[in-house]
């Protein structure tokens, strides 16, 4: 009978109190923890949302590259050109592509303003052939907003935005590439003090990539309002 009761004892889980101060524990842990590890989610994707902004315009580059072969490329000392591109715009994965100055390339005519539909990597419509170039390439990619700036046959920066269509909130005329100085702008206040991220909550692949800067005069890309 002894051993009994010595067996119950020994197998006696924790008492109320015990379990409280447990509680309690896990609690204080998640406080601490549960910020720091979306903290780190969020950063991890900013991250990659500038791993593939950076991916993209090394293919950008690499069309122009194709093109200048057969002199179809940009002319040199052309002004800033903007590929606009779009996906999932009526149809999830469905690409297109718009370009602005097309007087900057040798082969105008075959550069559009208005947005054209990718069809084949050999079309004799820029547009289309870079569209279906980057679809092919990221077929992951369902719904983007990129925006790239070109100029002297050379893409100096991209803007990406995954899952939508259309970057919220002007932001992308607040981050534009400066033609006299050939640089993004001189640092930027980001929301909530991460590069990355804009006011609207969306994250921006920049490339290459923007810093975040407090500094007072600098553009301000945690607003969502146009600017």
């Amino acid at each position: 009978m002894i051993k009994y009761f010595q067996k119950l004892r020994a197998k006696k889980g924790f008492t109320l109190v015990e379990l409280i101060v447990v509680i309690a524990i896990i609690g204080v842990l998640a406080a601490i923890l549960i910020p720091t590890m979306l903290g780190y989610v969020t950063q991890s994707k900013v991250t990659s949302a500038n791993s593939t902004a950076a991916s993209i315009k090394n293919e950008i580059d690499a069309f122009l590259t194709q093109l200048d072969t057969v002199n179809k490329g940009m002319k040199k000392g052309s002004v800033t050109s903007k590929i606009t591109i779009t996906v999932g715009g009526s149809a999830a994965g469905d690409w297109t592509c718009a370009v602005s100055a097309p007087a900057s390339f040798n082969d105008a005519s075959n550069w559009k303003e208005t947005a054209e539909a990718a069809t084949t990597k050999g079309d004799a419509v820029h547009n289309k052939a870079l569209a279906a170039d980057l679809k092919d390439l990221f077929p992951e990619i369902k719904t983007a907003q990129i925006i790239a700036y070109l100029k002297g046959g050379k893409t100096f920066g991209v803007l990406y935005v995954n899952g939508v269509a259309a970057v919220p909130g002007g932001i992308t005329s607040k981050i534009t590439w400066s033609d006299t100085s050939s640089v993004w702008p001189d640092g930027a206040k980001w929301a909530n003090d991460t590069a990355g991220i804009a006011g609207s909550g969306d994250i921006i692949g920049t490339a290459p990539v923007i810093p975040h800067d407090t500094t007072d005069g600098k553009p301000d890309f945690s607003t969502t309002a146009a600017a």
